[in-house]
């Protein structure tokens, strides 16, 4: 029998053997929004909070890494908004403190927009360009316990014309813990 011919096959028995047991171990984190953002009209920034998960590769751990960041997100299809600026921004636990690593933050912080060009195939085979301006402010390190909290940001649009439009936003959140053990086969049915 030529070497070649075992090369594949000795290939899927070891991965045969090895992938079912490799396991993903979670310790991650949620912020929830506690209720729902009021529909209107009014022009703010889409909160996110990014717990930094990591993921190690053929089983490991999914973790959530402290501290997290707040991202603050905005798309303009009008391209009206040059930028924004952020006065304002805390951190606030149930027990009352603020968080300290607001005190890392620069403010006022000022970010630009940036073109955004999103590309849509159509049906007729075609691309369909459509192009908007995009914000997007990160603030690091902001979140240092994994706790509930309320978080308050103030801050400005700015138009091309220096037309001011001010935004205040107030949101609550709480935590969910996902600590669970989880092989690989199940792991890639929740991709």
């Amino acid at each position: 029998m030529n070497m070649k011919s075992l090369v594949l096959p000795t290939i899927l028995f070891v991965a045969a053997l090895l992938l079912p047991s490799c396991s993903y171990h979670y310790d991650r984190v949620t912020f929830d929004r506690v209720g729902r953002m009021p529909a209107g009209k009014k022009t703010i920034p889409y909160i996110a909070i990014d717990t930094n998960d990591t993921l190690g590769s053929w089983g490991g751990e999914v973790k959530s890494i402290k501290p997290y960041n707040v991202l603050a997100l905005y798309v303009d299809y009008t391209f009206r908004i040059a930028s924004a600026e952020f006065t304002k921004v805390t951190v606030t636990y149930a027990d009352g403190s603020v968080d300290p690593g607001i005190a890392a933050l620069k403010l006022p912080m000022r970010v630009g927009l940036s073109v955004y060009e999103v590309r849509k195939p159509t049906s007729s085979g075609t691309e369909v360009v459509a192009d908007s301006r995009r914000l997007e402010a990160l603030f690091p390190g902001v979140i240092t316990r994994d706790e509930p909290f309320s978080l308050l940001i103030e801050g400005k649009f700015i138009k091309d014309n220096g037309a001011v439009i001010p935004f205040k936003i107030k949101e609550k959140y709480h935590i969910s813990r996902d600590k669970r053990k989880e092989g690989w086969v199940e792991y890639l049915n929740h991709c």
